[in-house]
């Protein structure tokens, strides 16, 4: 009953919009199928990158009278407060909006960011609660903003006359180990790993001193349950800051998935990488389906030189700088440079930027159509939606995670302790969602990615992640004026 009513109201729905996506009534079959059945659907497809899919999740959640929640970015809620509010009212539903809660007479349907749930310990203790999670494509990022704790310099003490004896103790304690740390630095690297008994120092000093603040109880609490922990220096303060971030961030949410009922929603194409973190929890789904975006997939125009040197060869660097400088010639459109490695990603910025000048950016949205942007995969994922599809994208390096960054390194360590297969279990799954979220706008306009990482070719993890390159078309030569 509840599909048939679902979808009627979805058809009066768009009769009045401009909504040109051709699966949205299947779309919203299988959203009221789920909530009905109290399954777990996993749903992969671009279209969530939009605001064409959200009708059919809200008419599904108002007309099953069930408390709800929805989550889902904060500019999209506030696109349904501002635009899409009216038209669910003159369908003929009755509620009133507040606080992003839309409150009817037998339920309420909440509207939520990720960061706000996890912020929220009511939240995570619900339990046989049905939930909507879109953009759970970043859920292992969102999870690391949320768990990692900084510990300042100036958590160290308090503005208090009562703590003066306790304050001078600490920032002895602080003064004694940075003095230890900073002796320690390696030039170009500002991360020092803690020993075990280091870490363990800190455990007894925090399990000691939890008192003192909430900021030293959260450290002992991290502590005590194995986190990883380390150090950055600060050379200009001349200071150094404690890091702690659990290795397997989704363990301390167990719990909330397993308790509650849920419709996961990807922006991904096909987001296997999810379904592989649940199972590793013994988190099963019931059912995984990929539906097509509201545009017409085309071919990505694939090029990779069949003798391209590896990142460890001593001229690689030059190599990659005089391939960039031909391919870019006489190009006219946008030109996507991206790279995870900060001297590599500057130093091409500064040398395309002596023979191109000002049509060179440096992680900064482009204003013209023929300019040349060289960013990080990061960068390029968050702010892709305001700039042009590139006409080419040129990948010097792969976005495999560097073994500098402590996380990486401790979860590594973490890992081999275990037998398990660090690089496919964890750098390989990660490299290949940075890929696929990068080059999507690719498949829009058929544009070109050409891969210069000699290992994309020479090693078979490379040649996997070729294979994710979909739909593609290989092709053998690239004119810098074709």
């Amino acid at each position: 009953m509840l599909e048939i009513l679902s979808h009627q109201y979805l058809k009066n729905f768009l009769r009045d919009q401009s909504i040109n996506w051709e699966q949205i009534y299947s779309f919203g079959r299988i959203i009221s199928k789920c909530i009905k059945n109290d399954s777990t659907y996993l749903i992969n497809s671009e279209i969530f990158s939009s605001h064409d899919w959200l009708p059919p999740i809200l008419i599904s959640l108002f007309l099953k009278e069930e408390d709800s929640t929805f989550i889902l970015s904060k500019e999209k809620i506030q696109f349904i407060s501002q635009f899409q509010i009216d038209s669910l009212k003159n369908l003929g539903f009755n509620f009133n909006l507040k606080n992003n809660q839309l409150i009817f007479a037998n339920h309420h349907v909440r509207l939520i960011t990720i960061q706000d749930l996890l912020n929220d310990p009511n939240s995570l203790n619900l339990r046989n609660h049905r939930i909507v999670y879109s953009g759970i494509e970043d859920i292992k990022q969102d999870l690391k903003n949320h768990f990692r704790i900084s510990l300042l310099r100036k958590d160290w003490t308090k503005n208090s006359e009562e703590f003066e004896l306790i304050n001078q103790k600490f920032i002895k304690v602080y003064d004694s180990l940075k003095k230890k740390f900073f002796m320690r630095k390696v030039l170009g690297n500002s991360y020092i790993n803690l020993d075990e008994k280091e870490i363990s120092f800190f455990s007894n000093f925090f399990h000691q001193n939890s008192f003192f603040s909430d900021k030293f109880l959260s450290v002992n609490k991290a502590l005590s349950q194995g986190w990883a922990c380390w150090v950055k220096l600060n050379d200009t303060n001349f200071d150094w800051n404690l890091y702690l971030q659990p290795i397997d961030e989704l363990s301390q949410i167990k719990e909330f998935f397993s308790n509650n009922k849920f419709v996961f929603l990807s922006a991904l194409r096909k987001d296997n990488f999810f379904q592989m973190y649940l199972k590793k929890h013994s988190l099963d789904i019931d059912l995984i389906i990929n539906f097509k975006s509201n545009f017409e997939e085309k071919n990505i125009s694939l090029y990779i030189p069949s003798k391209q040197l590896l990142p460890n060869n001593p001229l690689f660097t030059d190599s990659i700088l005089d391939k960039c400088k031909k391919l870019i010639l006489f190009r006219k459109g946008l030109t996507l440079v991206l790279s995870d490695d900060i001297v590599l990603k500057t130093n091409l910025a500064t040398e395309l930027a002596s023979q191109y000048g000002k049509r060179v950016l440096l992680e900064t949205i482009p204003s013209r159509n023929n300019e040349i942007l060289c960013s990080s995969y990061d960068w390029w994922i968050m702010n892709s939606y305001l700039i042009q599809i590139p006409e080419l994208i040129i990948i010097p390096l792969l976005p495999i995670p560097n073994m500098s960054e402590p996380i990486n390194a401790i979860t590594v360590s973490h890992k081999k302790k275990l037998s398990q297969d660090w690089f496919r279990d964890f750098f390989l799954p990660q490299a290949r969602i940075k890929l696929e979220r990068s080059i999507a706008p690719l498949r829009r306009n058929s544009g070109k990615l050409i891969i210069l990482d000699g290992r994309a070719n020479k090693r078979n993890w490379g040649r996997l992640l070729l294979q994710n390159i979909q739909p593609s078309k290989q092709i053998n030569y690239v004119l810098p004026f074709d």
